[in-house]
């Protein structure tokens, strides 16, 4: 189910027959690191995690991951990624993996064509929100980021999290990220006649036939 917000501006593009805007590219990172594995610890895995600032104009209040759009000066979309994580955290990343796509669903007036990574914690660097653009940030296993605030996250957020839960270590993790499709995932908004709706991803029975957009 989409928060009440969404589902309300999400009903009225689609009634008022709304024009999509293009999509802007941008880039996440979800930086992780390994749980010690002792006697009486079954190790695990843990990813660093931020709740946007209520007063950001795109998700504020949301938990989501360190990222932001392309600049002018950067190179590529790994570039964004790099620049805007240690902008956001004060750590420079120096090796990323490609995880995901996602294509923000056509309802929004702000649309990103996002890039998620997945990194490795550097040895001895540790983040911290100086970027000022969080509220809240800290380290959490993907099992209690779902449990305590998958109900305040977009879908790409929670299903990347809901896909890492599946693995122990980041070695798996990385292992994993060779391997993965790439395509954009495009999420569609399915109404439900009562002014509200979720949204539906490739694959789901309700998944709508849409026109896709051609992208670069």
């Amino acid at each position: 189910m989409l928060p009440q917000q969404f589902a309300e501006r999400a009903s009225r593009f689609h009634t008022d027959g709304g024009e999509a805007v293009e999509p802007r590219k941008a880039a996440t990172v979800v930086l992780l690191r390994d749980l010690p594995h002792t006697a009486n610890m079954p190790g695990g895995l843990e990813l660093y995690l931020v709740r946007r600032a209520p007063s950001m104009v795109f998700a504020g209040g949301l938990y989501a991951f360190p990222g932001g759009r392309m600049d002018d000066q950067d190179i590529d979309v790994a570039s964004t990624a790099v620049r805007e994580f240690q902008e956001e955290t004060g750590v420079l990343l120096t090796e990323l993996h490609a995880w995901s796509r996602w294509i923000t669903p056509e309802f929004e007036p702000r649309r990103y064509d996002t890039w998620f990574y997945v990194a490795r914690q550097p040895d001895g660097k540790i983040p911290a929100d100086v970027g000022g653009e969080a509220d809240w940030s800290g380290w959490v296993s993907p099992k209690d980021a779902l449990a305590k605030h998958g109900e305040a996250m977009l879908p790409p957020t929670a299903v990347t999290i809901h896909e890492l839960a599946q693995h122990m270590t980041v070695d798996s993790v990385l292992a994993t990220a060779e391997g993965r499709d790439l395509s954009p995932i495009r999420p569609a908004f399915v109404p439900d006649g009562a002014g509200g709706g979720h949204l539906a991803l490739p694959g789901d029975d309700d998944y709508p036939v849409v026109e896709q957009e051609t992208q670069a």
